[in-house]
């Protein structure tokens, strides 16, 4: 979603240095928009907690949790990518430029990010009363929250705004080329030092993460769970409650609390489509690609529905239901869930073409 927006503000900037400005300011928030679920493998997913005690090195537990990491970073480069490349070409030229400095800030992202999991784990430790880290645990903390879990707040976008750092030397190198064609040897080098930092970063990023696992990860589980409350689940809807069929109770139940935000998942996605449809313009390929974002946002409890499925059949083998119920599938959900956005672009389809 974040990238479609993105390209929506690309596609209406008609000159190439104000798009370069685009591509400067935005490139951090779309690679900032994943980076929780790209990072929580090293630290907040349960497997850490659970297997801690096990004798497994800690670079074990380090490269168990990069294969996620990569395939979030790549679906998130991609993104960046397909947003610049629908509000550039066909301009092959300013397509190319523009990539050019996306890339490289992916680049210094790709080397700093396993270091925002190392530093947090180095961090995320109780030190002697007087230490520095200590002061700056209990003025991140702020009293809201456990001492030791602050570095997780601050590390994240911490991470990103260095590696914006360490990427804008080269993007104004990269400027200078499109705009002269040639580069002093002070640019070039201006090009290379700060990612040479950023491979510093990337090699001392296990060494931290070792030095800190054992302590860290209890410390965010305890901090975690302080925040979730007491655990007890939300109160059901009254319109669940005059469902007739108690299957389809207990899927709508599990639906709606395990995917929060319904309700404004749907409108958002009628709001995007009334905009489309009353512009006096056929949408183009970034407000296609906004309305196709939500479509998927919308659709994305899906997914719970399939997760849930294997665990009700198994719950409701054993009652006197219809062997159709029995299975765990909920047609009449799924259908319910695909039925706005059939419709929504239909309709749309319809309209424009």
């Amino acid at each position: 979603m974040l990238a479609a927006a993105w390209s929506i503000a690309l596609v209406n900037e008609p000159e190439l240095a104000a798009q370069r400005g685009l591509v400067f300011a935005g490139g951090p928030f779309v690679l900032l928009a994943g980076l929780h679920a790209r990072l929580g493998g090293y630290l907040h997913a349960p497997e850490r907690e659970r297997l801690l005690p096990l004798p497994i090195e800690p670079a074990r537990h380090f490269q168990s949790a990069r294969p996620a990491h990569r395939r979030g970073l790549a679906l998130t480069i991609a993104a960046g990518v397909g947003a610049i490349a629908a509000a550039t070409l066909p301009d092959v030229a300013r397509c190319g430029w523009l990539l050019a400095d996306f890339l490289w800030l992916a680049l210094a992202a790709i080397l700093i990010e396993p270091g925002i999991a190392g530093v947090a784990a180095y961090a995320g430790r109780r030190f002697p009363a007087g230490h520095w880290i200590t002061e700056a645990q209990r003025f991140g903390a702020g009293g809201w929250t456990a001492e030791e879990a602050a570095v997780h707040l601050y590390a994240p976008a911490l991470g990103i705004g260095l590696a914006t750092l360490v990427a804008m030397p080269g993007q104004l190198t990269l400027a200078r080329l499109a705009e002269r064609g040639a580069a002093s040897s002070q640019h070039w080098t201006l090009l290379a030092a700060p990612m040479l930092a950023a491979v510093l970063v990337r090699v001392t990023a296990g060494r931290l993460y070792a030095a800190g696992l054992w302590e860290a990860v209890p410390w965010l589980s305890e901090a975690t769970r302080r925040l979730a409350g007491t655990g007890a689940p939300a109160p059901r809807p009254a319109f669940v409650a005059h469902m007739h069929n108690p299957v389809l109770q207990l899927g709508a139940t599990q639906l709606l609390r395990l995917c929060p935000l319904l309700r404004l998942r749907l409108v958002a996605l009628v709001a995007v489509s009334g905009w489309l449809v009353f512009r006096d313009l056929p949408p183009d390929a970034p407000r296609i690609a906004l309305w196709c974002a939500l479509a998927a946002l919308w659709l994305s409890p899906l997914q719970v529905l399939a997760r849930e499925r294997r665990r009700n059949a198994a719950l409701l083998a054993a009652l006197p239901l219809p062997a159709p119920e029995r299975t765990g599938r909920l047609r009449g959900l799924e259908g319910a869930l695909l039925a706005p956005p059939a419709a929504l672009g239909a309709f749309l389809f319809v309209r424009w073409l």
